[in-house]
Order: structure tokens, then C-alpha cells, then sequence
């Protein structure tokens, strides 16, 4: 662990820098593999807006997250929270979101939070693809614990 402290250090100044074309607000949707679902694909939404020039942006993210195909189960997790550029290599730049909100499952309802590292990449004009790891934890989530989410969100920023 003392390595990565290290390195980081060292790499920081070089690495943090203001993204000039950053955009005020993205709206963006996607697909994710959870290995904790049966389906193991799931689906999330996602609105951002920038609250500053530094890279922090507020966020609200609504997660469909499969349980069981038979009988069909969905845990939906909408929640809300901050993501924060941590740096930026070649024009990519790297956030760190973290959220906290309501999770339900049919009939119950309960918390739910996540966090993680997502890469916003430029495509073309104001398009971006934003490819994200995620770690997810739901009261009402059928005690499956932490879930692990790999995915990419499509989106559009203005």
C-alpha cells in the first residue's frame, strides 16, 4: 500500500489538471455486468451537473439491478451524491462518485449506497462514452452484500 502512496505523490502534480472542454451537465445511460444478478446485466441512468470549475459535479443515478429470473425480481436503487475529478491523463478525465439513496425490491425499502471510479472519454462533439467500476450495498438486496458493477454509460454532455 505504501508503494501506491508513494507513486501517487509523485505522479499527482502531474497527473491533476482542469479538463477545458468538461461540460456543465451530462445526461447519460448504460450497461452493466453485476455478478451478483441472475441476469448478470444491469442497467443505470445517470444525470450530473457541475457544481464548480474544479470538477465536482452532483449527480442523481437510478440503478436496475436484476435478483432473480424466476419470478422476475429487480432491486431499483435511485440515489443522489457528489463525483469529484481526481485527475486527469490525456484528455480523460477520472472521478471517484459516491451516493447515497432509497433501494426497493417489491414490497420492501430500504438504503442503498455506491462508490467507485468512473473515466468520462470524449467521442465526438458533446458525446461521451464513460466506462465505470462500482461497488454497490443495498439493505433490500435479497443479502447479497457488496456487488461489484463493471459498466459504460453513453452519454451526452453540454
Amino acid at each position: 500500500m505504501r508503494i501506491f502512496t508513494v507513486l501517487f505523490g509523485f505522479l499527482s502534480p502531474v497527473m491533476l489538471a482542469i479538463a477545458a472542454d468538461a461540460p456543465r451537465n451530462i445526461y447519460a445511460a448504460g450497461v452493466a455486468w453485476n455478478q451478483s444478478a441472475s441476469p448478470r446485466i444491469a442497467g443505470t441512468g445517470l444525470y450530473a451537473r457541475a457544481v464548480n470549475d474544479s470538477g465536482t459535479y452532483a449527480f442523481t443515478a437510478v440503478d436496475v439491478l436484476p435478483t432473480t429470473v424466476k419470478p422476475l425480481s429487480v432491486t431499483t436503487q435511485i440515489s443522489t451524491g457528489v463525483a469529484q475529478r481526481v485527475f486527469t491523463i490525456g484528455g480523460v478525465a477520472v472521478y471517484v462518485p459516491t451516493s447515497v439513496g432509497i433501494s426497493y425490491n417489491g414490497e420492501a425499502t430500504g438504503w442503498a449506497w455506491t462508490t467507485g471510479a468512473l473515466a468520462s472519454v470524449r467521442v465526438k462533439g458533446n458525446s461521451r462514452v464513460m466506462p465505470n467500476v462500482r461497488v454497490v450495498k443495498s439493505s433490500v438486496s435479497n443479502n447479497s452484500g457488496y456487488q461489484l458493477i463493471l459498466g459504460a454509460l453513453f452519454g451526452w454532455g453540454q
